[in-house]
């Protein structure tokens, strides 16, 4: 007789942090370019700085989730889930580097850079807006 272990769900406490704090980052970053005030700059960096940070261990409490509730079954939404979690640290890995190395990216006027910057935080945003749409297929089917 096998006996099933109770394992805790941490998986949805750790989702939320990437999927709201690059959102965050670009909608701080569009308020920089309306306004000009360099904190929004920052704290646009900051964001998204902490939501790369946040991504792995989200992916990770995600597989666990997935190996521990599914029982490793992969369904399309789970595939699109696993693929979505990889191209958001793929996009924000260069996001957060570009701005770490060329800490002016953001100056105003955008250049070239600059608008590669505010690309890859709205690609970041638009991924995870479809994460979590799909995440939420999740929850409630």
């Amino acid at each position: 007789m096998a006996v099933k272990v109770n394992v805790p769900h941490i998986h949805p406490i750790f989702v939320h942090f990437p999927q709201a704090l690059f959102p965050v980052a670009f909608a701080a970053l569009c308020l920089y370019l309306l306004t000009g005030i360099r904190e929004f700059e920052t704290g646009a960096f900051v964001a998204a700085l902490f939501g790369i940070l946040a991504a792995p261990v989200t992916t990770a409490t995600g597989f666990f989730d997935w190996w521990n509730r599914y029982q490793a079954y992969l369904t399309s939404v789970f595939k699109i889930k696993i693929t979505g979690s990889f191209v958001l640290m793929a996009l924000a890995a260069p996001a957060v580097l570009l701005r770490v190395y060329h800490p002016g990216v953001a100056d105003l006027p955008f250049s070239g850079l600059g608008w590669v910057y505010f690309g890859l935080l709205a690609a970041c945003t638009a991924t995870c807006v479809v994460l979590g749409h799909y995440g939420g297929k999740l929850v409630f089917h």
